[in-house]
């Protein structure tokens, strides 16, 4: 008997690889637009419309893509968007044996993040006061941070690394203090601290207060 259920050959989905480069493409077109917004205007000023315009997209295709303003400094912020540099380092932070090598690395991930994204920082800073989404956004980034640190902490303390009489969470404590963001801005962009004397005083500064018999 001859089989007369349709076929799903023709139905199956179908992804164009240029189709969602060009959706790809879009997205970053975007992003771009909203950093330079937020940097030059402000959140509370920067529209969707004006996001859109900037882009060269309709506000509909906006909304669509990414969704809301808060959103998209999510989207800024997000370790997934991380530049290609930063992927690596944090790559090398995985794979790396010696925990003094692990330290070093940590401080060049802290300064090279900040760096880059220093306007969507003062943004989570300077805004949360007065848009409850983002108060809400800048608690999940310090959370996620903190849950990340707590990895690497972890790591140290199973390999009995971490410096005597430290707790567990005392060492998370201190790691999360001193690659915030606060500590960075009043060194970097307030005291005016040269980015590589930064870096090279944050390792220094996490391999004696976290490390056994860390010899700088």
């Amino acid at each position: 008997m001859m089989n007369t259920m349709p076929s799903n050959e023709g139905k199956r989905s179908y992804h164009s690889p240029i189709r969602l480069r060009q959706a790809e493409e879009t997205r970053q077109l975007i992003l771009s637009a909203a950093r330079r917004l937020f940097a030059s205007s402000g959140y509370a000023c920067t529209t969707l419309e004006a996001i859109a315009e900037a882009a060269g997209v309709s506000p509909k295709t906006v909304s669509a893509v990414i969704g809301s303003k808060r959103a998209m400094l999510a989207e800024l912020v997000n370790p997934d968007a991380f530049s290609t540099h930063v992927q690596r380092l944090l790559e090398q932070l995985r794979s790396a044996e010696q925990p003094q090598q692990r330290m070093s690395l940590v401080a060049q991930i802290t300064r090279q993040v900040y760096e880059s994204l220093v306007s969507e920082f003062e943004l989570l800073r300077t805004t949360s006061g007065v848009a409850p989404e983002l108060a809400e956004l800048a608690r999940q980034v310090e959370a996620r941070r903190r849950q990340n640190q707590t990895r690497l902490i972890a790591y140290l303390d199973e390999r009995r690394l971490l410096r005597h009489g430290l707790s567990f969470e005392e060492a998370v404590d201190v790691l999360w203090t001193l690659t915030s963001y606060d500590l960075y801005r009043m060194l970097v962009v307030e005291r005016r601290w040269d980015s590589d004397h930064y870096e090279s005083w944050l390792a220094k500064l996490l391999i004696q207060n976290l490390l056994e018999s860390a010899d700088v």
